[in-house]
């Protein structure tokens, strides 16, 4: 079984209307599954969300065990680009319409995360 996740970075499609309400909503979820939780920088100064720490992409692939990508497939591409040397897991989220890549609809996102929170999951290399 895979390891359980640590600490988790919460990256967001900042420039979606009435984002951070549903960014907050899963970094909450996180907290409760016991998870330590940090907004990438950008995120967290374009939608003024200040409860939670915020970080660099650097400091995300340095400290972070899990990537947690809000939006659609463009935001999860750019995040991968950046964070891809460090080798760190991404879930996606799809914010949006169609979804390829962040394939779990906001609306499920509890019921996709939980187990993966508890350690009930399997990986997928992509290049």
């Amino acid at each position: 079984m895979p390891a359980r996740f640590r600490h988790a970075a919460i990256v967001g499609k900042y420039q979606a209307q009435g984002i951070r309400p549903v960014l907050e909503e899963i970094a909450h979820f996180l907290v409760d599954q016991g998870l330590e939780v940090s907004l990438e920088r950008d995120t967290a100064r374009a939608t003024g969300s200040t409860d939670f720490d915020s970080l660099t992409p650097e400091q995300i692939g340095q400290r972070c065990d899990l990537a947690v990508v809000v939006g659609g497939d463009g935001t999860m591409l750019a995040i991968a680009r950046e964070l891809a040397r460090h080798n760190l897991p991404l879930v996606g989220i799809n914010q949006g319409r169609l979804g390829f890549i962040t394939d779990v609809p906001v609306g499920q996102f509890r019921e996709a995360l939980a187990p993966m929170m508890a350690g009930e999951y399997e990986e997928e290399h992509r290049s």
